[in-house]
């Protein structure tokens, strides 16, 4: 490797310069240099031969270098591919032999005890942070958030709790926070005995909310007899006021509503220019940016600059964080058209936490968008096993099957996803997709017009709608939804383009698409392998257009 040339390097440098300083080469041999004669030294000789044997080693050496970096670095990423996908598959067997593994546990969130019913944003960020702490565990099966989260104020017993999620393990408590005080309890209970492993209470001023998530993460390791392979992970202290801001913007952000994405960014703006040197901010500010202009909340372009600059930033600052890698990957994804550099960095966030759901799905998105389904389907089935109740994670496995034209299969997985979350628009759209697909058509079309009222007359879910009225034959319909979605302020090409595509136009749908491609609309993403456009695959300038975005 470049660190043991590195280092051979080093230490045979400075033993050779005492070495030729003491000794000389001569015809009878190797002797001290205090002992040859003058007039019989050939050192002008040798000394010629040794700088050709440095220069030698130098090239060589400064050849190594070149063919690490730009032979070796691609084909380490291809390993890292290979690596990372081995274990998660290899976790996820383990996992489904084990059934409730002894290691395994659910961070339910703590109940808020402040006097102020808007400091929820608080406990849930504590208990958030906390189990974002023990899933950098690789010994430990956590729970993701929103399963965990989904029997927030609920009457459900523990027990109940842990069966459906499969763990053996629960951490609860309560937060109460008054000004700079705060007061947090925790208690670790092993389901099976009902036992209380563990159990504490802090008080401590804010400026202390660090060290009590480090030692609850700590106490819980140690009460589940875990032998961490690698280090304790830590909380990341900052300023205690921007920690604050930057638990509200995320959980605003969290909520994917366009009016609580802005003030979400907003507050990690704030949390920003009150700790610059604090690499979180940054990289959710990032992320709620490009998620922001994926719902078409805003235009690429107006966020273009702002995600890129937040995404780079986190990586610098923090280079071991997962989240800031998922970051930079998604702005290579989705604002450079960049698939290469962004599987890089998706992969480096899951080496980082492979308990993170968040990149497990990301990372499956792109899969199956690239049209490499197999791939999908593996940090797909891992992410299943850490989020059973995820409405999210069951659109993601639903997504791989409608790209990879398995609809019956997607629609069962929409479908449960919907039994989660009716109030969801997004279900309502991809299950349209995918019955759309099997000619299914008034069942597309009630869906989309549910998706369409339930996101306030979304222009993607409108679109969609207009292009099922058009393959259905409502033409009129079609060219109604059409006509209003030109005549808006900003009219999206990509959304256009269906519509002509459900007509039949698909001259217009290609002119249409390639104005997307130079909007930076990110739903272009989808050509590569989106049912949808199967009808334009023959045509050599579709061909360019899904070069142009890296496929």
């Amino acid at each position: 490797s470049v660190t043991l040339v590195t280092v051979l390097v080093l230490i045979g440098f400075p033993l050779a310069l005492i070495f030729a300083w003491a000794f000389e080469l001569t015809p009878e041999g190797l002797k001290k240099e205090k002992d040859v004669d003058r007039s019989e030294s050939i050192t002008h000789i040798t000394g010629r031969k040794l700088d050709f044997m440095i220069i030698g080693m130098l090239v060589v050496a400064l050849g190594y270098f070149a063919f690490d970096k730009f032979v070796l670095d691609p084909s380490r990423d291809a390993e890292l591919v290979r690596t990372t996908t081995e274990a998660v598959t290899e976790q996820s067997i383990e996992s489904g032999k084990s059934g409730i593994r002894d290691k395994s546990i659910a961070v339910l969130p703590f109940v808020n005890m402040s006097p102020d019913p808007e400091q929820e944003y608080f406990s849930d960020g504590i208990s958030e942070e906390i189990l974002n702490l023990l899933a950098k565990v690789p010994e430990l099966r956590v729970t993701s958030r929103s399963s965990a989260f989904s029997f927030k104020g609920q009457n459900v017993d523990i027990p109940t709790i842990a069966a459906r999620l499969n763990v053996a393990h629960v951490l609860e408590g309560s937060v109460r926070k008054s000004g700079n005080q705060l007061r947090i309890t925790a208690q670790l209970i092993e389901v099976t005995t009902d036992t209380h492993l563990w159990s504490e209470t802090y008080d401590r001023e804010l400026k202390g909310v660090f060290a009590i998530q480090d030692e609850i993460a700590a106490a819980v390791v140690d009460a589940l007899k875990i032998t961490l392979l690698g280090k304790e992970p830590k909380a990341t202290e900052t300023d205690p006021e921007a920690y604050v801001l930057y638990l509200q913007g995320r959980h605003l952000c969290e909520n994917w509503s366009p009016r609580e994405m802005r003030q979400g960014t907003d507050f990690l703006q704030q949390a920003i220019e009150l700790a610059p040197d604090y690499a979180a901010p940054y990289a959710q500010l990032a992320m709620c940016l490009v998620d922001s202009a994926f719902f078409e909340y805003v235009q690429p372009d107006e966020i273009d600059s702002l995600a890129r600059t937040a995404a780079m930033k986190a990586v610098q600052l923090d280079d071991r964080l997962a989240e800031a890698h998922v970051a930079l990957g998604s702005v290579h994804y989705y604002l450079e058209f960049d698939p290469e550099r962004a599987e890089a960095e998706y992969l480096k966030a899951l080496g980082l936490n492979r308990n993170s759901v968040d990149t497990l799905l990301r990372l499956s998105w792109f899969y199956a968008e690239s049209g490499r389904f197999d791939e999908a389907r593996v940090p797909t089935q891992h992410a299943v096993e850490l989020d059973p109740l995820s409405t999210a994670v069951r659109n993601a496995m639903g997504q791989v099957n409608y790209l990879s034209r398995d609809f019956d299969q997607a629609i069962q997985n929409f479908d449960e996803a919907l039994n989660l979350d009716q109030s969801d628009p997004s279900l309502h759209y991809y299950v349209g997709l995918a019955y759309e697909q099997k000619r299914q058509y008034g069942k597309a079309i009630a869906l989309f017009e549910s998706a369409t009222e339930l996101s306030d007359r979304t222009p993607l879910y409108l679109s969609a709608l207009g292009h099922a009225y058009g393959r259905s034959g409502m033409r009129e319909q079609a060219l109604e939804i059409l006509d209003g979605l030109e005549k808006a302020e900003n009219p999206s090409p990509f959304n256009l383009a269906v519509i002509h595509l459900g007509l039949g136009n698909n001259e217009q749908a290609i002119d249409l698409l390639d104005k997307a491609i130079m909007a930076g609309n990110f739903h272009v993403l989808y050509l590569k392998a989106g049912p949808r456009f199967d009808a334009l695959r023959d045509d050599s300038r579709f061909a360019e257009l899904l070069a142009r975005i890296g496929w």
